[in-house]
């Protein structure tokens, strides 16, 4: 009987011991588990701060603004018929003026200044080059295209969707862009 009951203490403290094994094993994997969800989550969380600190600039903002508007057909008549203003900030109003004849004038608040301007309205783009006589680097007076810009019509705003610069000798770029610009309409 001794053996009998010093056996079924040992299987009993064997038992225990096992059982409190395969619990630690089943914690340690849980913990395991949750340690590389909270990383897993670290990680989107980080890289979405991250993606929602890096701003859309450029191109990168032109190809972004077509995925979120409906772009409606316009007319030249359209247009001229039409008074196209930007504010970029309080008390300062730019626009655009059409003319009939595919010409018209840009006036940009910031630099208080007009700029000839040309036009053509092909399928439901907007193409818009403007032209200056730049002051530095340019004794002889002469004139530029000094810009190129594409616009799409959402049904209340031309929305520019590309630009390209360019200086007196030619270099061209793309502006980095940091804010959707879209010239509202305004009625005659």
């Amino acid at each position: 009987m001794a053996n009998i009951m010093k056996t079924t203490i040992q299987t009993i403290i064997a038992l225990t011991f096992l059982s409190s094994c395969g619990q630690k094993t089943r914690q340690n994997e849980q913990q395991t588990t949750n340690s590389e969800k909270n990383q897993t989550e670290l990680v989107l969380t980080e890289k979405n701060t991250a993606q929602e600190a890096k701003k859309k600039v450029g191109q990168e903002l032109f190809k972004s603004i077509l995925d979120t508007i409906s772009v409606k057909t316009i007319s030249t008549d359209f247009l001229t018929n039409n008074r196209w203003i930007y504010i970029p900030f309080d008390n300062c109003e730019s626009y655009l003026k059409f003319q009939v004849n595919g010409k018209g004038v840009s006036y940009n608040c910031e630099m208080e200044e007009d700029y000839e301007m040309t036009y053509k309205v092909e399928g439901n783009k907007v193409f818009i080059a403007e032209y200056d006589i730049p002051h530095v680097d340019n004794e002889e007076r002469k004139k530029i295209k000094f810009r190129d810009d594409t616009y799409v019509y959402n049904g209340h705003s031309l929305i520019l969707i590309d630009s390209k610069m360019y200086n007196i000798g030619g270099l061209e770029w793309t502006p980095k862009t940091e804010v959707i610009i879209n010239y509202d309409r305004k009625k005659y």
